[in-house]
């Protein structure tokens, strides 16, 4: 039998280890149903980060991204948006083999998956983090971290959620330098390979404007093209998205850099069909 003591002195020591024991903070995922995106909430569970949910906003209609034409048709009208579809097609049927076994060995899938069923974290399914049923369902979890790896829009009440206000996204490019779409590319277009690297960051209501937490450059392999290089960025991103939740479970601090300057010409669109071919005459850096 223990003495009064022995009590109290096992209370103690117990008392002073609660203390010091990290907060796991609740952490809910926002991505796309796709490997790369999904390859980020394996990375933080691998982490040990308390990843309590995912939330998959499918914007495709039978695999088309018919909602991300329809958005482009409306607001840049069809002659544009022809032309990125076309400067698409070209450079899939230039790289599609060669990017395939990049993809593959930047996020094995077989892992990934392997991984999820493991921990076994709810997933919520959804078209748009907007709809009523996601936005409640999110709520019920009680996140206090948000993590986003999509390229769905995050709308200001779901931002809100988290009960510290922390919401991290990632960009596979250097901002607010290049920000927006496949920077990679414009930073080779514009010879500026010094330039390509990736942004983990503190999400708020602009295009890729939200105060840093850390950033990392890329250097051009001899295989890479400017969509591998945006895939290397975002395995790059994950993993300081999941160090910076563990450092803020044992510190209840994260890193906020804010931007001095956010020139509104660093916002860059998809490349059209004349841009892709000045780049594959003006540089040969990457494919």
């Amino acid at each position: 039998m223990s003495k009064p003591d022995d009590i109290l002195t096992e209370r103690s020591e117990l008392h002073k280890h609660n203390r010091s024991a990290p907060r796991r903070h609740r952490v809910l995922a926002l991505i796309n149903p796709v490997l790369h995106c999904r390859a980020t909430c394996a990375q933080l569970i691998e982490a040990d980060v308390n990843l309590v949910g995912i939330v998959e906003a499918d914007t495709k209609s039978g695999g088309l991204p018919l909602l991300t034409l329809r958005r482009l048709l409306k607001k840049q009208g069809v002659v544009s948006t022809a032309s990125q579809v076309a400067a698409r097609l070209i450079y899939q049927a230039q790289n599609r083999k060669a990017d395939r076994r990049i993809y593959e060995r930047l996020f094995d899938r077989q892992h990934v998956e392997e991984v999820l069923q493991q921990q076994d974290v709810p997933v919520i399914r959804c078209r748009s983090y907007s709809e009523p049923s996601a936005r409640q369902a999110m709520a019920v979890l009680q996140p206090d971290v948000l993590v986003v790896h999509s390229q769905s829009w995050v709308p200001r009440d779901v931002r809100h959620l988290p009960t510290t206000g922390l919401v991290l996204g990632g960009h596979p490019g250097l901002t607010p330098f290049y920000r927006g779409s496949h920077s990679s590319f414009w930073a080779l277009l514009n010879q500026q390979p010094q330039m390509i690297g990736w942004t983990a960051f503190h999400v708020d209501k602009g295009v890729d404007t939200g105060d840093v937490v850390v950033q990392g450059r890329l250097n051009v392999q001899p295989d890479d093209s400017y969509m591998t290089l945006s895939w290397r960025g975002m395995s790059e991103i994950a993993k300081a998205q999941a160090a910076a939740i563990r450092d803020f479970d044992r510190t209840g601090r994260i890193p906020r850099m804010p931007h001095q300057c956010i020139p509104p010409e660093s916002n860059f669109g998809l490349p059209g069909l004349w841009q892709y071919v000045k780049y594959m005459s003006s540089q040969n850096v990457a494919r």
